[in-house]
């Protein structure tokens, strides 16, 4: 094949080797950050599942351009057979990659709406568990009659280390009981403002980051599958010289 003056690939065997080199450099960059990730495997956690997703689509960029750097460096250097043969080998792989790119659509979509549903379920059963010791509280400060009694029953409710202090013990019972009355109420009114809080979040973080992994994984899929020959290229038209490259990137998808 020769190279015609208006080809926009010149053979280069120097570049050639060096694109060749940089390829698998940042596909090990790019599954060194997924095995971080990913090691050890929790399958069943939908926390790991979208970190997982989300270092994928993050790094992909590093996959795609260790990839595409194979057929770029044949094209500075298409008589070489064993380049050849690597890219061939890649290639292969372009498409699985494409399908996968998909597939991360619907287990982004999924892990969400469980990681979202356990969310949703252990802040409710956190509530619920709150709200029963603000109300056992309040029954024990208003049943108890003296110091000691209150005294126990905290303990009782809270653990050992709770109790009245001192100063505490020689109020007096009606007045410590309105006291400890406020205080109650005051740790409810926090507890409502934080659990409304984070119900006014949660709707709406993962919805966008699903939407952002739904867009970045499907172009992706349409790079892959373009690098495994699966999509049309635009063909040259009219009889112009041809170059190097225009013959070199036809052939990718035979």
């Amino acid at each position: 094949m020769t190279v015609s003056p208006d080809s926009s690939l010149a053979a280069s065997p120097y570049l050639s080797r060096l694109l060749a080199t940089l390829s698998p450099v940042l596909l090990v960059v790019f599954l060194a950050a997924v095995a971080t990730v990913a090691l050890p495997p929790r399958l069943l956690n939908p926390s790991w599942q979208l970190a997982l997703i989300a270092t994928i689509i993050t790094n992909a960029s590093l996959a795609l351009m260790g990839t595409l750097l194979l057929p770029l460096a044949l094209g500075f250097d298409p008589t070489n057979h064993r380049l050849r043969a690597r890219w061939d080998a890649f290639r292969r792989w372009a498409l699985p990659a494409a399908l996968g790119f998909l597939l991360l659509i619907p287990l982004q979509g999924y892990a969400a709406w469980k990681f979202q549903r356990t969310a949703t379920v252990a802040q409710e059963q956190q509530t619920t568990q709150t709200s029963k010791q603000l109300f056992e509280l309040r029954q024990a400060i208003n049943s108890a009659t003296t110091h000691a009694e209150l005294q126990a029953k905290l303990k009782k409710l809270i653990g050992r280390n709770a109790g009245l202090s001192p100063s505490e013990f020689r109020m007096p019972i009606n007045e410590l009981r309105n006291m400890l009355r406020a205080r109650a109420e005051l740790a409810s009114t926090r507890m409502m403002q934080q659990v409304e809080a984070q119900a006014a979040m949660k709707p709406t973080l993962p919805l966008k980051e699903t939407i952002r992994i739904a867009i970045s994984a499907l172009a992706y899929a349409i790079g892959f599958a373009f690098l495994a020959g699966v999509l049309p290229r635009t063909q040259v038209s009219g009889g112009g010289n041809r170059g190097v490259d225009q013959d070199y990137f036809e052939t990718l998808a035979e």
